[in-house]
C-alpha cells in the first residue's frame, strides 16, 4: 500500500481538525500496510475476530480527537469485528508528547485502554500533572509505568518517529486523521460516517 494507492482508494474529508506547525519529518517512512496497521508496538483493541481495522492518528491535547473517542467506543461497543489502532502523533508539544509516551507504556500492564480513556477524557489541557491525575483516575501502576518507561523508551520514541513520518507522508496535517480499510479520513466525523466506512471496507477485503 503505497502513497498513491493509498490517497487514491482514499475519502479526504475535509471536516474539522487541528493542525499546528510541527517539524519535517526527513526520511521516506514505511507505507506498507502491515507497517501501517500492524506495527508491533502501536496499541490496539480488538475483539477475538475481527475483519476492518481502523487506524487512529490523534493527538491527547486535540480538542476534536477527544470529540472523536466516544465516537470510536460507540463503533467498538456496537461492531465487534472491527479493530482500532491507536497511532500516537503528539503535535501539540511536549506534554502531548509525555503523556503518549506514558499512554504506549501502559500497554504493558494491560491498562492502555483505561488509560487512554481517562486521558482522553481529562477536563483540561494535559501536563504532568493531569498525565498522572488520569493515571490514577486509570489504576494504573505508576512506579511499574516509569520502569517501563525506562525499559522500553527505545521501541515507544522509535514508533512514534514511524507515526510521525507515516502521517507526513499520507498528508495529513492535523489531529485527527484516520485510515478505515484503505480510506483515508482527515479530520473527525459522527458514527453514521465511520460506520457507513467501515462497511464500505467490508465490502472490499483486500482492503480490511
Amino acid at each position: 500500500m503505497n502513497r498513491r494507492n493509498l490517497m487514491s482508494r482514499g475519502l479526504l474529508a475535509a471536516l474539522a481538525f487541528a493542525a499546528p506547525i510541527t517539524p519535517v519529518f526527513a526520511q521516506q517512512p514505511d507505507l506498507s500496510r502491515k507497517a501501517v496497521v500492524d506495527d508491533p508496538v502501536a496499541p490496539k483493541r480488538a475483539g477475538k475476530t475481527y475483519d476492518v481495522t481502523v487506524v487512529e492518528f490523534f493527538d491527547y491535547n486535540c480538542p476534536y480527537c477527544r470529540r472523536m473517542e466516544p465516537v470510536l467506543n460507540a463503533l467498538l461497543r456496537s461492531d465487534p469485528k472491527v479493530r482500532i489502532v491507536y497511532r500516537d502523533w503528539p503535535i501539540f508539544g511536549p506534554a502531548s508528547r509525555e503523556a503518549s509516551r506514558a499512554a504506549v507504556a501502559s500497554q504493558w500492564q494491560g491498562k492502555h485502554a483505561a488509560f487512554h480513556g481517562a486521558l482522553l477524557t481529562s477536563s483540561a489541557r494535559l501536563d504532568n500533572a493531569g498525565i498522572k491525575a488520569a493515571a490514577a483516575k486509570a489504576k494504573v501502576d505508576w512506579p511499574r509505568l516509569q520502569r517501563d518507561l525506562k525499559m522500553h523508551g527505545a521501541e515507544i520514541d522509535a514508533l512514534l518517529a514511524r507515526t510521525d513520518g507515516i502521517a507526513r507522508a499520507i498528508g495529513f496535517n492535523g489531529t485527527p486523521a484516520m485510515i478505515v480499510g484503505s480510506q483515508v479520513v482527515a479530520g473527525a466525523v459522527d458514527l453514521p460516517t465511520l460506520r457507513r466506512l467501515v462497511a464500505e471496507a467490508r465490502n472490499k477485503p483486500a482492503a480490511r
